[in-house]
């Protein structure tokens, strides 16, 4: 799961530093792949392990996983638009109204709210709803520090709910048909293949989340099961399986969005097996751990570095792309170093935390 988790990432990188090229899975296949991952995972902490005693400790852990890391790739961006003289996002905030610049300030501020920024549009100086963001007196979604830190809106989202949903297998059905519904009218009204809310709106997204906490739930027990003897033989060869998937992904001789389907269909039967995979190879594990600092970094190396390279012509497209991941992958190990590591012995110690002996705490994970 790890090297998985650090493809998906890098294809997003190449999506925004190489736009045009079909190389991998391609940007949004790779977020709503991350959200079937995120499912299984935090069904696998809470529902399988029972990491956390209150949802309080469960919300901190997960916040420390995400806000330190963003802070300071935030500060860094905000740092690099005041030297490189970067007018967009400097605009936003001197075109918008109040109401806006409160409501990026805010998001910018704690991540929270970062996804409804993509909904939320500015017509005679009001701030609105609107559905196509890009129909806007003013480009709001130019105001986040992190463009891709939307996605981290839909994640906390999620942590918010699922400490209540995914310990009751009821709910869950529930809330997946709710989803998968919407999803289809919004299709039949003209707006569910459309841009933001194909991938971007959480009501939908909320059943990918779902598939995955039910691939945990559901199929990994069965695949324990199954695989008593050679249990490891069958988590390899799947595990490479949905790899060689990830990689042919743009030749497979099926058309858009089919083939998304069956990428994400894959990953959902797969993610199991990739999971056990993780669990029995160590460097998989720190693999994995490269995946969220590239996708939170990638857009900041790649504005410095088109600003570095603005006055150097014939460099190509192919080589600017590929040095500036490179560049990525540098930053994401000293981020992990520097502050993932240091953060993951604070959040060991949230979840190694217990109230007192004969206490009795408000509210307990759901078991």
């Amino acid at each position: 799961m790890g090297l998985l988790r650090t493809l998906l990432a890098l294809s997003v990188v190449i999506y925004h530093a190489w736009p045009g090229q079909s190389f991998l899975v391609g940007g949004p296949g790779a977020v709503q792949c991350f959200y079937i991952i995120s499912g299984f995972l935090i069904s696998y902490i809470l529902v399988e392990r029972r990491s956390y005693f209150s949802v309080g400790a469960f919300y901190i852990n997960r916040y420390l996983r995400l806000y330190p890391t963003y802070l300071l790739i935030a500060v860094l961006t905000l740092a690099a638009v005041l030297i490189t003289h970067r007018s967009g996002l400097l605009q936003v905030y001197h075109q918008a109204p109040w109401s806006a610049i409160g409501v990026l300030t805010f998001s910018n501020l704690t991540l929270l709210g970062q996804d409804w920024i993509m909904f939320l549009g500015v017509h005679d100086h009001h701030l609105m709803l609107t559905s196509n963001f890009h129909q806007s007196d003013v480009p709001l979604f130019e105001g986040q520090l992190i463009h891709p830190s939307w996605t981290l809106g839909l994640e906390l989202t999620f942590y918010l709910l699922a400490p209540f949903v995914l310990p009751r297998r009821r709910w869950m059905y529930a809330l997946l048909i709710g989803s998968l519904a919407l999803r289809v009218i919004l299709i039949q009204v003209g707006l569910g293949e459309r841009d933001p809310w194909s991938y971007r709106f959480f009501p939908t997204e909320l059943a990918l989340f779902l598939l995955g906490s039910l691939a945990h739930q559901i199929l990994l027990p069965l695949y324990r099961r199954l695989t008593i003897s050679n249990g490891a033989a069958a988590a390899n060869v799947a595990t490479l399986i949905l790899l060689a998937l990830v990689l042919a992904y743009p030749l497979l001789p099926i058309v858009e969005p089919y083939r998304k389907i069956v990428l994400l269909l894959a990953v959902i039967a797969i993610v199991p097996f990739a999971f056990q995979f993780q669990r029995a190879h160590r460097s998989d594990s720190w693999i994995g751990e490269l995946s969220y600092p590239i996708y939170i970094c990638h857009i900041l190396v790649l504005d410095l570095m088109h600003y570095a390279l603005r006055h150097f012509a014939g460099i190509s497209q192919a080589k600017s792309a590929l040095a500036a991941t490179a560049a990525t992958i540098g930053l994401a190990v000293l981020l992990n170093l520097c502050i993932a590591e240091p953060i993951e012995r604070l959040r060991n110690r949230v979840r190694a935390s217990r109230p007192e002996a004969g206490s009795t705490p408000a509210t307990a994970v759901a078991g």
